[in-house]
């Protein structure tokens, strides 16, 4: 299986590759119970879907950002994938849900391989989420946080408390 899961992933890095050119591709390990991994690698299994996708939103100089229920921090907003859906309908969906807008995609701004890695001694799993650059559609300066989102906001700043670090990397100006 998880070499299975290993192709399907090094397929989807190289087809971004080919249709976007350059990829900033950004690895992490996330501890996890074994169940977690065990989801994730049955989710795979049934379906053939792993990962998620969101948007780096932006709106002149500000950032949309949001802040999850029972989350850390501010992340850009997306959601997990769901079978038959492309990684860039995943991302128009995810915005759609966590601020009620819609979004027009223009890029790829980077792919995070996170790797799922529990305390058994099976290989980490990866799980891939898709982030790509957007402008907002209609409704933008009416956001409004949809179920499970905390709260959302456009920032100007890069605020102190991010769920991952790579995200204070991003220019808050296209």
């Amino acid at each position: 299986m998880s070499k299975e899961l290993f192709r399907h992933v090094n397929a989807l890095v190289s087809d971004f590759a080919a249709k976007y050119g350059d990829v900033d591709l950004v690895g992490r390990r996330i501890d996890c119970e074994p169940e977690e991994c065990d989801a994730l690698l049955e989710s795979y299994e049934r379906f053939g879907v792993v990962g998620g996708a969101g948007v780096h939103l932006r709106d002149d100089e500000r950032l949309l950002l949001a802040r999850y229920e029972g989350a850390d921090g501010w992340v850009d907003p997306g959601d997990g994938r769901r079978p038959g859906e492309s990684f860039r309908e995943c991302a128009v969906r995810g915005i759609r849900q966590a601020a009620g807008i819609d979004v027009e995609l223009h890029g790829l701004a980077r792919i995070h391989l996170l790797y799922f890695d529990d305390w058994t001694d099976r290989d980490p799993a990866p799980n891939p989420y898709v982030a790509f650059e957007g402008r907002p559609g209609e409704g933008a300066d009416d956001v409004r946080p949809g179920e499970g989102v905390a709260g959302l906001q456009w920032s100007e700043s890069t605020p102190d408390d991010l769920l991952y670090d790579e995200l204070a990397e991003l220019s808050l100006r296209e």
